[in-house]
């Protein structure tokens, strides 16, 4: 009997081991994720430095990214839906994922990549008020969301900052990017009850690139300016299209599987933390001991509201 138990406990602390290993490769691959988010707006950065327009940027990344999102289209069964209205709610969701990386990506050249994420990041604040009834709306949420226009606040300093104006601008137009955002996941997230997510993600996103190209050669007149990017910014915009948001995605939903959605906000929440020090190390920007506390108090206060909102 001894030797059966002692086995059972053997096997017992095998698959405990292996689980263990498990959520450690999750807590991992979603860190990497998230690491991956965060240079968005530092691979944007260095890309205007070559004096690419932010829908120039947009039209590559979306040009680069297409491959990955017709494949999805080409072995879906399209008998199984209705075209019509997969292509009506992808038409939508195009147009509010457009305008939010518009702003996002115009917003950029007027503030730092830190800044920009911090803004940024406070979408799920704007998913919560605009989706909750006032039954869910507490004490300690309207606190926190105090807290986090404090921090805010804190990181645009207007006694600290000397391009109050230009700064003003990018805040602005980032939190615009934020509010869109906030509408496409509420939008998507109604729109996936009736529809494949993978074939609305696919349709959305062509949507998305054919009026992308469709602006930048009404704008420039055509893609003969490829052909005069330095190599270096063709780097970085595969970087930015792959690494960006290709990746990250499928990273993401690796993880998801391994850890629970709580500890993954966790893990994400380091996000404004990873930019602001890229943004120090690779664009050599002078942080603030203001933008530090900003970006902690945004951080924390958006990741407790992301859990209560979680538990509600």
């Amino acid at each position: 009997m001894k030797g059966v138990f002692s086995c059972f406990k053997y096997e017992s602390g095998d698959v405990y081991a292996v689980n263990l290993l498990m959520k450690n490769i999750g807590i991992f691959v979603v860190f990497i994720a998230t690491v991956f988010l965060s240079t968005k707006s530092i691979w944007a950065k260095l890309i205007y430095l070559d004096s690419l327009s932010p829908l120039s940027v947009l039209a590559y990344r979306a040009l680069l990214s297409l491959p990955f999102f017709i494949l999805p289209m080409i072995h879906f069964n399209w008998q199984s839906v209705n075209k019509k209205r997969v292509f009506k709610y992808s038409f939508v969701g195009a147009v509010l994922y457009l305008i939010s990386s518009m702003a996002d990506f115009i917003g950029l050249l007027y503030i730092s990549a830190s800044l920009e994420r911090a803004v940024l990041f406070t979408f799920p604040i704007y998913v919560f008020l605009l989706s909750s009834d006032l039954s869910r709306i507490t004490i300690s949420k309207i606190v926190l969301i105090i807290l986090t226009v404090l921090g805010l606040g804190i990181m645009f300093n207007p006694t600290v900052d000397s391009h109050f104006t230009n700064t003003l601008i990018g805040v602005l137009l980032v939190l615009v990017s934020a509010i869109f955002w906030a509408l496409f996941m509420i939008y998507s997230k109604r729109v996936v009850l009736s529809i494949s997510p993978t074939i609305f993600t696919s349709t959305y996103m062509c949507i998305t690139t054919v009026l992308l190209l469709f602006g930048f050669i009404l704008n420039s007149g055509g893609f003969s300016e490829i052909v005069a990017l330095q190599p270096h910014t063709i780097i970085y915009l595969i970087f930015l299209a792959i690494f960006c948001s290709i990746v990250p995605s499928y990273l993401m939903s690796f993880g998801l599987k391994k850890i629970s959605a709580s500890l993954a906000a966790v893990i994400s929440a380091m996000g404004p933390i990873v930019t602001l020090g890229l943004d120090v190390v690779i664009l050599n920007h002078h942080l603030g001991l203001n933008e530090i506390i900003g970006a902690i108090i945004v951080t924390l206060c958006v990741t407790c509201l992301t859990r209560l909102n979680a538990k509600a």
